[in-house]
C-alpha cells in the first residue's frame, strides 16, 4: 500500500556537531531534511490534526534534541532522531538527512541519510 508522507524540507539548526576542536566550541549550521510515512486517510476525512502527524512538533522536537544533544557524529545523532521520532510520532517510517553545508570546501554540503521502519 501507497503511505502518505508528512515532511520537513531544509529546517536550518545551529548546533554543536563534529569532532574536530573547533566543531566542540563554535556552533555551526546544521540542514535536516526529514519525511514520515503515515495514512493520513482518516486525518483528512475527520479534519483533525491528532490523527495526523503535527510538523511544527516534530520541527520543534528535532530542533530541541539536536541543540542539547550536541553530537559529535552525524550517524550517532541520525540514529538517535529516527528511534525518538518513532516512538514520539504516528509514523510507520522515518527518513532523515541531516547535512552539514561548509564541512566540504567547495562541496554544496556532505551529510548522511539514514531510513528507518517500525
Amino acid at each position: 500500500m501507497n503511505m502518505d508522507r508528512v515532511f520537513l524540507r531544509d529546517l536550518k539548526i545551529r548546533c554543536i556537531i563534529g569532532i574536530l576542536p573547533q566543531e566542540r566550541v563554535k556552533a555551526q549550521d546544521l540542514l535536516v531534511n526529514c519525511s514520515l510515512e503515515c495514512d493520513l486517510r482518516e486525518c483528512a476525512a475527520l479534519g483533525s490534526l491528532k490523527d495526523s502527524i503535527d510538523y511544527f512538533a516534530l520541527a520543534q522536537f528535532v530542533k530541541d534534541y539536536t541543540q542539547q544533544r550536541r553530537a559529535e557524529l552525524l550517524e550517532t545523532l541520525g540514529e538517535e532522531l529516527c528511534t525518538e521520532i518513532l516512538k514520539r510520532f504516528k509514523a510507520q517510517s522515518v527518513t532523515l538527512r541531516l547535512e552539514k553545508p561548509q564541512a566540504v570546501p567547495g562541496a554544496a554540503g556532505a551529510g548522511i541519510e539514514l531510513e528507518r521502519t517500525r
